[in-house]
């Protein structure tokens, strides 16, 4: 017969910290408001542990970016459940070590701007589900986590990244919405993550992407919506990337491929380009880019590969001081000829089984701004 796990009813106004040690504990804070102003509010230090419903407010005043005080921490909690917990005042939401298959279910927080809203470091299989999480540096920060869950979360209005996943294999981001963030997403330095049916939208400073894939290995970023970013997609040293059935809308640049150390290979397919500045811009002269089965809002219709990038796009990654000719009538005439024309040079990446896609408005003025500046900022930033 087994045994009833054990139960702790917070009621009222707590003070803390409070350290919790007892493996299955079930913690239920319905109503209840857990305090601290030291260190780790709430820490949870044993296997299995489930808190449910509790209002946790403040913390120490530590804002390390990677050892930041929180609201509640995990150690050694393989498998603990956070569900439906909400956080204020705190510089860390939740900061996880060693602690796999994890949950982080519903989790409501605004940070303080300079640490991480949820911190996951060494603990595979995680799941940080249905949150909202606004106001941190990073809305979610990964490192040494594969195969991890990323899904349902709306991350805005966070000072650099909503999700940000580092060193990690296998990592799922599925369905979420990211918005209005300072420089927008990334997935760096590892291998077959895959970045699937989100939303990325609105990161629109000078140097924003929906979502930068840099040092990755066969990861896919697929069925996604990029609307409104000064970039869209960009790979740098990105090898065996596929770019698949995503929706590129009145982003300033859609997709761009560049490098930093090394080199891309990537096969783009099945995507829609709409209402784009530029659909795409690649200046790595050694990457390798399949172009094929893509929709183009600029595609003629008739059965010639369509290129969706020109002489003056590559012209521009190198000198972007141009960008301000780049909607003069002249490059516009000269890119629609080329398009149609694909030189010697660009014939690789012309997209030989191109549809044509309805032309909507072009962005407004904002994001073309923003898509000019953007590119001369960039290549600044790098250099």
């Amino acid at each position: 017969m087994a045994l009833a796990a054990p139960v702790l009813q917070l009621r009222g106004e707590v003070e803390g910290p409070l350290v919790l040690t007892i493996p299955g504990l079930v913690v239920e804070g319905e109503g209840a408001v857990l305090r601290g102003k030291e260190g780790h509010t709430l820490s949870l230090l044993a296997p299995g542990i489930r808190v449910r419903g509790l209002k946790v407010v403040g913390a120490g005043p530590e804002e390390d970016f990677f050892e930041p005080d929180a609201a509640i921490y995990l150690r050694g909690c393989g498998g603990c459940l956070l569900e439906d917990v909400v956080v204020e005042e705190a510089p860390a939401a939740v900061r996880m070590e060693d602690s796999p298959k994890a949950v982080v279910r519903g989790l409501r927080a605004k940070g303080l701007g300079e640490s991480p809203g949820v911190l996951v470091y060494g603990s595979p299989g995680v799941r940080v589900e249905g949150s909202h999480l606004l106001g941190y540096m990073d809305a979610i920060y990964v490192e040494y986590s594969p195969d991890m869950v990323i899904r349902g979360n709306l991350l805005e209005g966070n000072g650099r990244y909503g999700f940000h996943v580092m060193f990690s294999w296998g990592v799922r981001v599925e369905g979420n919405q990211s918005r209005a963030n300072g420089i927008g997403n990334a997935v760096m330095h590892g291998a077959a993550n895959r970045v699937r049916g989100n939303r990325l939208e609105a990161h629109t400073s000078p140097v924003a992407y929906g979502l930068l894939l840099q040092d990755e290995r066969e990861s896919v970023a697929e069925a996604n919506r990029f609307h409104g970013n000064t970039l869209g997609l960009v790979l740098m040293d990105a090898a065996g990337v596929g770019v698949r059935g995503n929706l590129f809308r009145e982003n300033g640049t859609a997709l761009r491929i560049t490098r930093e150390r090394g080199g891309n290979s990537a096969r783009v397919e099945g995507n829609a380009f709409q209402g784009n500045l530029y659909d795409l811009l690649v200046d790595d002269p050694e990457a390798e880019a399949r172009v094929v089965g893509n929709r183009y809002d600029r595609a003629s219709g008739l059965p010639v590969p369509h290129l969706p990038t020109g002489s003056f796009a590559l012209l521009l990654a190198r000198q972007p001081e141009l960008s301000l000719f780049a909607l003069s009538p002249g490059v516009l005439l000269w890119e629609a000829a080329e398009a149609q024309v694909p030189g010697l040079r660009l014939v690789a990446l012309a997209d030989p089984k191109a549809e044509p896609l309805a032309r909507e408005t072009l962005p407004h003025g904002g994001w073309l701004f923003l898509g000019l500046l953007g590119g001369v900022l960039w290549w600044r930033w790098r250099a």
